[in-house]
């Protein structure tokens, strides 16, 4: 199927229409490519010192010091001295990337790790021997990599449609994409897309939620130790959302024969908290007070201050949403895939003995359609709750983001539409459900059915009840840059349509299907599908709607007239 028509009248909107879209996908592609391009530089420059030569040196002191920064306000400090190139050197670079962290604990088992005056080896730069290290660091954030490409990938799909268009000479070529339907390549895209989500989601809950809980379950059998708060200070730091804030409490404690600091106050340290939340945590362990934190026996130097479950732990459970909505995305590109790969222009092969009465099925019952609208709302409201809370925190900081805050408000009345659709859905749940028979099971076009349908549960709550058949044609095909879905009707037969009591519970219809319309066809990108629609009007509550797709046979050869 190939058609034409002239859209000259078009082309300025066509125009306007490539021009903000390759805005706009421009801006995705240019800025995922920027952040990559940073990642694998910061990657190579701390692959580096793998290749330096290694070299003696002698540690000269080992402590914990502080950066300056509120963010990462601590590092190892460990001073190192070393020869190279006939010269002796001084150094305190741990390793090539920032050493900076914002656990005292961290820190302090790093500079541990070298004890002063024993002789370990470092890596030497060669080309400036005053710059050396006392580790090789693997380039963890090569891995954060797979976030800026899904804006590349976004960004580069996006500007490929926009400008491979079959627009040419003032002509708009409208063709059936029976042949130009996507490919199982353009679907498995769909699968490394969805893993590129799960990757990333899973990249943030293990360290974000998935770990702290895991050391929260095992500090239940710590030991119960006092201490003595040494430090109690506000830190906070500027971001792209406005200011952070964060409790930094150093307590010290004895165990193991030993003296210990740290400023593990929980275990879930990740979540920063607006400034309301800090004060309190300052508020309930001041500089100079007695107080009880729990250390590991095993490994004296592991310690907790708090160890109960706050509310803002839940926070850490948001990657879920990435998780979930990447194997929702995979898993529809496989299936689709197999599907494709499977797929062939057919009639649906119908046994010709299958004349018998057939029970139908619903094409999605009351319990699937409530499924999917908790799925969508789960998916879309996780979504959105990640920016809500990013609004949420310049407005608990003092400095609201007005922008921000507008542009979510379409965004979260669509979460609230979609709960109140659970709701709709869940009540539909107690609603009477229609046992619906067709004799013959599979008709062919002419034949004569006989439809039956029963109501299971308080079928006497229907006030008005229609029962009808209707067939449509679902085609795909591509119309410019567009790729388009239509569904239309070819022909629609009202069976029944009562509002009395005693017909409504149970009853039968008869009817003959024309034989000069379609039968059922199934092809990659074209259908013609046939369904009975029940529909009972329930007063203040969902009303029933059920659909029950069937197979039309083409008549036989010798009734063809």
């Amino acid at each position: 199927m190939k058609m034409s028509f002239n859209s000259s009248s078009g082309s300025g909107t066509g125009c306007a229409g490539k021009g903000f879209g390759t805005l706009f996908f421009g801006i995705f592609f240019l800025m995922g490519t920027l952040f990559t391009v940073f990642i694998l530089g910061e990657t190579i420059r701390q692959l580096a010192p793998w290749s330096w030569p290694e070299v003696d040196c002698t540690i000269l002191s080992s402590e914990v010091g502080e950066t300056g920064d509120d963010s990462q306000p601590y590092r190892p400090v460990v001073r190192f001295r070393y020869e190279a190139a006939g010269r002796t050197y001084e150094n305190d670079d741990l390793t090539r990337g920032d050493d900076g962290t914002s656990s005292y604990d961290e820190a302090r088992d790093y500079a541990a790790e070298y004890p002063p005056d024993t002789v370990t080896t470092c890596r030497v730069n060669p080309d400036d021997p005053s710059t050396a290290v006392l580790e090789q660091q693997i380039p963890w954030i090569a891995f954060v990599v797979f976030f800026p490409l899904i804006f590349v990938a976004i960004g580069g799909g996006g500007l490929y449609a926009v400008w491979r268009s079959s627009v040419s000479d003032g002509d708009t070529t409208i063709e059936s994409i029976s042949q130009n339907a996507p490919s199982r390549r353009g679907y498995l895209f769909l699968v490394v897309f969805g893993l590129i989500f799960v990757v990333v989601g899973c990249a943030v809950f293990i360290p974000l939620a998935g770990l702290p809980a895991l050391r929260l379950a095992r500090s239940a059998t710590w030991d119960s130790t006092p201490c003595t708060i040494v430090g109690s200070r506000m830190r906070s730091w500027s971001t792209d959302d406005g200011t952070s804030y964060r409790a930094d409490i150093l307590y010290e404690y004895r165990a193991g024969g030993q003296s210990w600091r740290s400023n593990r106050v929980d275990f879930f340290g990740s979540l920063s908290s607006g400034a309301d939340s800090a004060r309190e945590t300052l508020e309930r362990f001041p500089e100079g007070a007695a107080a009880v934190c729990w250390v590991d026996p095993r490994s004296p130097n592991h310690s907790v201050l708090d160890r109960e479950v706050h509310p803002k732990f839940l926070l850490g459970l948001l990657p879920l949403v990435f998780i979930v909505a990447g194997l929702a995305v995979a898993g529809h590109g496989w299936r689709m895939s197999r599907r494709q790969q499977a797929s062939q222009e057919f009639v649906p092969e119908i046994p010709a003995e299958a004349d018998g009465s057939l029970l139908l099925e619903p094409d999605v019952g009351p319990v699937g359609k409530a499924a999917g609208a908790v799925f969508f709302s789960i998916i879309w409201n996780g979504l959105v709750s990640v920016f809500v809370w990013q609004a949420w925190k310049t407005w608990d900081s003092g400095h609201p983001d007005w922008f921000l805050t507008i542009f979510l408000v379409p965004f979260v009345l669509v979460g609230l539409a979609s709960v109140g659709f659970i709701v709709h859905s869940l009540l539909a749940l107690a609603n009477p459900r229609p046992r619906v028979t067709l004799t013959p099971g599979n008709p062919r076009l002419g034949d004569s059915i006989h439809l039956e349908w029963q109501f299971a549960g308080r079928a006497t709550r229907i006030e008005h009840l229609r029962v009808s058949l209707e067939g449509h044609e679902e085609a795909t095909y591509r119309r410019g840059t567009d790729t388009i879905t239509e569904e239309e009707v070819f022909a629609s037969y009202d069976l029944v349509n009562t509002v009395n009591d005693w017909e409504i519970p149970r009853g039968t219809a008869e009817f003959t299907i024309p034989a000069d319309t379609m039968h059922s066809f199934e092809a990659t990108s074209n259908k013609i599908v046939w369904e009975f629609t029940i529909e009972g009007e329930i007063g203040r509550w969902p009303d029933v709607d059920q659909n029950f797709a069937i197979q039309i046979r083409p008549q036989r050869a010798g009734d063809v007239t």
